[in-house]
């Protein structure tokens, strides 16, 4: 993320990432209280993906911040995939 305003317009784009994960993330707990396991399995997803972003983009700058990013994006994609076993349970109930 480069900009002709420098580090503050990557430090802008670095919390725009962010809070826009973060609202992905209350949006999942929102369908997970609802049952839509699969569309939270999506949305968790999304905020990992904007993790890896993150943590692409602070690899240069600070590697102890670039490994949390990772851990972050692992545990969003192993929530992610409960989230989608969730679902298939659910939908096999439904069928019994």
């Amino acid at each position: 993320m480069s900009h002709s305003l420098g580090p503050l317009a990557n430090n802008l784009t670095a919390y725009a990432i962010y809070s826009t994960a973060q609202t992905e993330m209350r949006h999942a707990y929102k369908l997970i209280e609802a049952g839509d396991y699969l569309g939270a399995a999506a949305e968790i997803e999304s905020a990992a993906h904007a993790a890896e972003v993150l943590a692409r983009a602070t690899s240069d700058l600070d590697a102890e911040r670039s490994e949390r990013w990772l851990r972050v994006v692992v545990a969003r994609r192993r929530f992610a995939e409960q989230a989608r076993v969730r679902a298939a349970e659910s939908a096999l109930s439904l069928v019994a």
